[in-house]
């Protein structure tokens, strides 16, 4: 039996990535493509996502495809992921399977920095899917002629290109949050996404003092403001698309509505209150527990530099009383601005 290792991150598993697979499959003498996650990776200075949700995002990309496999083995190391000692320790564990390797070009190029690179060569075949077709490889590797996607995982953590990912996958990453952060901070400026990550520690601490649930709160505090700088252009064409009746509303209030479906669409989170919470924050609207946290906790952010201790203290205390006074002190404040 021949089998093709695809090692790598896989934070997280992606369209391009599948599409290396099935060209594998098709142009190789191989018998089936095990995806490797890498436990830890010596090249990448970014901190990986847990070993166990890469894990679970490639059993969901790869669930339609009965020659695709996930391989542990890496977890089962103490040590940092070095291929060479995955390769003989599969070659161990398995004596009667041939092992080749599938590799992208970032990583051709950076082949002559592994860990007894030559002796790799000699152990497996290694072959090569490049986007570059006039790249020079290193000696001893092998060129798979394909069309490459062009999407990376660096930019389905920042949330682009969220097609190039299987809805399965885009729903776990929601669920998790995982790379919330970094999908808001390129849709803001830092002071906004310092605000964000304020109000998501109040809302925790509110939610805590009322025992309830911490993730929704902290997921809901940090994206409830995903949409508040959108280009006018862009948010009015969305809100005539998703919000006609509610397009003659005051600009400052869209956010919310537009929020609550880019929470859904962007990041994945279907939550149903953490959405509720996010369209009525604006306005201070919704009836349910998490709609009046993220309301009173977006008004009270002491990064407004206002002293709040004691609405605060109030809301820990008695959500609905905390509510109903900083809504009555926000209605006073819209009046004041002329907003209604």
């Amino acid at each position: 039996m021949h089998i093709a290792l695809f090692g790598g991150s896989f934070d997280p598993i992606h369209h391009g990535h599948l599409q290396i697979a099935k060209e594998a499959l098709k142009q190789l003498p191989i018998s089936a493509v095990w995806f490797m996650p890498s436990k830890d990776t010596p090249l990448k200075q970014r901190t990986l996502s847990s070993f166990y949700d890469r894990c679970k995002m490639i059993k969901r990309a790869i669930r339609p495809y009965r020659r695709m496999h996930l391989c542990t083995i890496e977890n089962e190391r103490d040590d940092v992921s070095y291929t060479i000692d995955t390769i003989m320790l599969l070659k161990k564990k398995y004596p009667n399977i041939t092992f080749s390797l599938l590799i992208g070009d970032d990583q051709a190029k950076q082949f002559h920095l592994w860990k007894h690179a030559e002796k790799l060569k000699l152990e497996v075949k290694v072959y090569v899917f490049s986007r570059e077709e006039n790249m020079e490889l290193p000696e001893g590797l092998h060129r798979i002629k394909m069309p490459l996607i062009p999407v990376s995982s660096t930019q389905i953590r920042q949330g682009k290109q969220l097609s190039m990912i299987c809805k399965s996958v885009h729903r776990y990453i929601g669920e998790k949050g995982l790379y919330l952060e970094d999908m808001l901070r390129c849709r803001m400026s830092e002071k906004r996404f310092l605000h964000s990550c304020s109000v998501a520690k109040l809302c925790v601490e509110i939610a805590k003092a009322h025992q309830l649930d911490t993730h929704k709160a902290y997921v809901m505090g940090m994206a409830h403001d995903i949409c508040k700088q959108l280009p006018y252009a862009t948010a009015k064409s969305m809100m005539q698309y998703l919000q006609p009746k509610e397009l003659d509303e005051a600009v400052a209030i869209w956010h919310g509505y537009l929020g609550a479906y880019s929470t859904k669409h962007i990041l994945g989170i279907y939550d149903k209150k953490v959405c509720q919470a996010i369209y009525h924050h604006v306005k201070g609207d919704g009836h349910g527990a998490y709609d009046k946290i993220l309301f009173v906790a977006d008004k009270l952010d002491p990064l407004r530099g206002y002293p709040v201790d004691e609405q605060i203290a109030l809301c820990k205390q008695d959500l609905q009383a905390g509510f109903q006074l900083v809504k009555q002190q926000q209605i006073v404040y819209l009046e004041k601005q002329g907003i209604k």
